[in-house]
C-alpha cells in the first residue's frame, strides 16, 4: 500500500464539482415529497400528550441520544479511513474524521445539488490520493454501510416476525439477500470470459475495476470497515433507545433492533430530501407494531433526523480550514494540522 502526505491548509479555497444538469428539478421533487408525507404524517396523528412529553423531556438521556449519533459519525469517519486502506491509500484518523464530518455537512445543506458522498471524494482526491483509489473508496464505504445494516436487521430479524405480518416482517431479508446476491454476482463480473469483439479499453478498465474491488472487500481492511459500520448503525439503535427515555416512550432496546435497519433502508432511497418524510412513515409503520403512536413515533424520527443534521454542523467548520493545494507524495501518513 502506498502512503500519503495528505495535509489540509487554509491557504487556497477548494473548488467543489459543479452540479449535474437537472439537479433543481430534482431537488424540487425531493422536498415535494417530504412536505407531503411530513404533512400528512402530522395531520394524521394523534397530537395530544405530545407536547406535554416534549415539554418534560429528560435532558440527561437526551444528551445521550445524541452523544451516540456524534459517535456514530466517528466511527463513519474511521470506515472511511478503512475503505481508502482497502483502496491501497492511508490518511490519518484525524483526517478521516474531518472529510467525513465535512461530506457530512455538505450532504445536510447541499442535499439536492451535491451529495455527501461526493464533497467527501472530491476533497480526498484534492488532497492528493489517487481518482481511482477514491473512488474505488467511495463504492467500499457505500457497500460497508449497507453489508453493516443488514447484519443489524438480520439480529433483530426474530424480534419482527414475532409482531409483524409474514409478508412484511420478510421483505427486508428477502431485498438483502437480492442485493448480496446481486453485489457476488457483481464482483465476479471480471471473470466472466468475453468475445474479443468486446475486449475494448473501457471493458477491460472496467474488469479491473472489479477485480480491485473483489480484492478490497476481502482485505483486513475492510473488515474492520464492516465492524465500524456496524458500530454506526447499532449508534443509531441507542440514540433512538435514549430518545424514548427522554420522553418517556415504551421502545425496548429489541423494538429498535428490529425497526431501525428497516427506515436506514428506506431513508436512503432518493425519494426525499436526506430521508426526511420516508424516514418518518418508517418509524411510524414500523413502531406501529410494538403499539408505539403515530404522533410519538413521529416526534422520534424527527428527533433522530435533527440530531444527524446538528452532529454535522462541524463539519462546516473543517470546510473553513480546506484547501485545493494537492500534496507531494512521501511514506508519512496523513495529518491532522
Amino acid at each position: 500500500m502506498s502512503s500519503h502526505d495528505v495535509s489540509l491548509s487554509t491557504t487556497e479555497p477548494v473548488a467543489l464539482p459543479a452540479p449535474k444538469p437537472g439537479g433543481r428539478w430534482m431537488l424540487g421533487a425531493k422536498l415535494a415529497v417530504t412536505i407531503a408525507v411530513l404533512g400528512f404524517l402530522a395531520s394524521s396523528a394523534d397530537w395530544s400528550g405530545v407536547l406535554a412529553r416534549i415539554a418534560g423531556a429528560d435532558p440527561a438521556w437526551l444528551a445521550a441520544g445524541f452523544l451516540a449519533k456524534i459517535l456514530a459519525a466517528v466511527c463513519a469517519g474511521e470506515r472511511w479511513r478503512d475503505s481508502l486502506r482497502a483502496a491501497g491509500e492511508r490518511v490519518s484518523h484525524g483526517l478521516a474524521l474531518r472529510l467525513m464530518f465535512t461530506g457530512l455537512f455538505f450532504g445536510q445543506v447541499l442535499p439536492g445539488a451535491l451529495g455527501g458522498d461526493v464533497v467527501r471524494g472530491w476533497l480526498t482526491y484534492r488532497g492528493g490520493l489517487s481518482s481511482s483509489a477514491v473512488v474505488l473508496a467511495l463504492v467500499m464505504d457505500r457497500l460497508l454501510a449497507l453489508v453493516g445494516c443488514i447484519a443489524l436487521l438480520f439480529v433483530g430479524l426474530p424480534h419482527l416476525v414475532a409482531a409483524a405480518p409474514p409478508a412484511v416482517a420478510w421483505a427486508g431479508p428477502f431485498a438483502a439477500f437480492l442485493l448480496l446476491g446481486g453485489l457476488v454476482a457483481g464482483i465476479q463480473a471480471d471473470r466472466i470470459p468475453l468475445p474479443s469483439f468486446a475486449r475494448r479499453p473501457p471493458v477491460l478498465a472496467l474488469q479491473a475495476q472489479v477485480a480491485r474491488l473483489r480484492a478490497a472487500l476481502l482485505s483486513r481492511a475492510a473488515l474492520s470497515g464492516l465492524l465500524h459500520s456496524v458500530v454506526v448503525h447499532v449508534c443509531t439503535v441507542a440514540a433512538v433507545v435514549a430518545y424514548a427515555r427522554a420522553l418517556a416512550l415504551p421502545v425496548t432496546v429489541a423494538d429498535a433492533v428490529a425497526v431501525v435497519p428497516m427506515t436506514i433502508f428506506a431513508a436512503a432511497l432518493p425519494l426525499s430530501l436526506n430521508g426526511w418524510g420516508v424516514r418518518e412513515g418508517a418509524f411510524v409503520a414500523g413502531f406501529a407494531l410494538y403499539g408505539l403512536g403515530a404522533a410519538e413515533a413521529l416526534v422520534l424520527s424527527l428527533m433522530i433526523g435533527l440530531s444527524v443534521t446538528l452532529s454535522s454542523l462541524p463539519g462546516g467548520l473543517f470546510w473553513l480550514g480546506l484547501s485545493g493545494r494537492r500534496k507531494a507524495r512521501s511514506g508519512a501518513f496523513g495529518t491532522f494540522p
